[in-house]
């Protein structure tokens, strides 16, 4: 049932850029570990393996991704909406699906 409602395989990233990244850079790119909010739940994509979010996670720059879906990043808070969801690096966006 997870794995039918939670669909992550498609980020909003275009696979038809122009850009010169190799093959292998795209696929390390659309596999990077992030965390998502969907369904009103956090989830933790780790090596393409998508778990329900336990405890709350501290990323390399000091932003804190609780498991609520609030994030606190240079002292602010914010709340993640379904669909979207923060990279390893402290960047927020936007899963393709709803």
């Amino acid at each position: 049932m997870i794995g039918a409602a939670l669909s992550f395989g498609a980020f909003a990233q275009d696979s038809t850029s122009t850009s010169t990244t190799s093959p292998t850079e795209q696929t390390q790119q659309q596999h990077k570990d992030m965390y998502v909010f969907k369904n009103s739940k956090m989830w933790a994509v780790k090596n393409g393996n998508i778990t329900a979010m336990a405890d709350n996670v501290t990323l390399s720059d000091g932003t804190v991704v609780k498991t609520t879906g609030e994030i606190t990043k240079d002292g602010k808070t914010e709340a993640l909406k379904d669909g979207q969801y923060i990279d390893v690096d402290g960047n927020i966006g936007e899963t393709t699906e709803k």
